[in-house]
């Protein structure tokens, strides 16, 4: 059985949604490649550094508390 989402990545894509941003388009602002973004969205990969900037492009807190923003 697969593992839950954290609250930071379920909270990323609904971001990711409301502001109708893809994965692609997001990789290449970043300037890192689209899978890597998807495993650290996903919670396949943990990387603080791409978290904060993936957090900082949502404009979503970059903690795993529940509460919204």
């Amino acid at each position: 059985m697969a593992e839950k989402l954290s609250p930071w990545c379920k909270k990323a894509k609904i971001a990711m949604i409301q502001k109708d941003i893809g994965v692609s388009d997001m990789a290449e602002k970043l300037g890192n490649n689209r899978s890597y973004i998807s495993s650290v969205l996903n919670g396949r990969v943990v990387s603080p550094p791409i978290r904060k900037r993936i957090s900082d492009y949502l404009n979503i807190t970059d903690d795993d508390s529940c509460s919204d923003d």
